[in-house]
């Protein structure tokens, strides 16, 4: 009898557990607000420098894209001024050169430098399209007739954010997207632009504390 005495609140307690994971819940998706990397309404303007490229693309102006794109969607997000201003960078390890970006701007005060690094390329893939390879080697149809030629593009950016009054660094963020076509003749400067709207998202989401939607469950009564 004693003994059932002692396992009686075990018991209890494995009641109380279950009817809990019986109790009914509601999975609800919420926004929580997320902190910006800088604080950009600290700042009256953004200047949009040239990006440093190892070699430049030969189908369009990947300085001038860059720049435009990123003009025209930081006007719906930032409050002060916009502009941009051609730098000639002298190497890549001008990034860390804070003297170089002291000197980049007449007047720094109250000014940001938006810049980076860029690098894009594009080349032709053959893609598997079927499930089970051994399958098509083994079936009446040749090897090759299972692989398809896809248009490949890769965009890299390394987006920095620079204070030209100290030179200092504020934000530095790596972005890498790659995108496959089945048009072999997909113009280089529409895949161009879907990277970046990719880049975008992940960069906004970085500079202005858009919300990050998270899945939560409610007990429902």
């Amino acid at each position: 009898m004693k003994r059932n005495r002692m396992l009686l609140p075990v018991l209890m307690a494995v009641l109380n557990v279950s009817a809990c994971v019986l109790e009914p819940s509601v999975k609800v998706k919420i926004e929580i607000p997320g902190t910006p990397a800088v604080r950009l309404d600290a700042y009256r303007e953004i200047v949009i420098a040239d990006f440093w490229q190892e070699k430049e693309s030969k189908d369009f102006d990947l300085n001038k894209a860059l720049t435009e794109y990123l003009r025209d969607e930081l006007e719906h997000q930032f409050k002060g001024k916009l502009s941009s201003q051609a730098i000639a960078w002298p190497s890549a390890e001008a990034i860390q050169d804070k003297d170089f970006w002291r000197q980049a701007l007449a007047n720094p005060e109250g000014r940001l430098i938006l810049t980076g690094k860029a690098e894009f390329n594009q080349d032709v893939r053959k893609a598997l399209l079927a499930a089970n390879r051994r399958a098509i080697d083994d079936g009446p149809f040749a090897p090759e007739k299972a692989w398809a030629e896809r248009k490949n593009f890769s965009l890299k950016l390394d987006i920095i954010l620079i204070r030209p009054d100290s030179g200092e660094i504020l934000f530095q963020k790596d972005f890498q997207e790659t995108m496959d076509y089945e048009n072999k003749r997909q113009p280089a400067e529409f895949a161009f632009n879907d990277l970046l709207q990719r880049v975008r998202l992940k960069l906004f989401r970085l500079l202005f504390s858009s919300e990050k939607i998270q899945e939560r469950y409610l007990l429902s009564k």
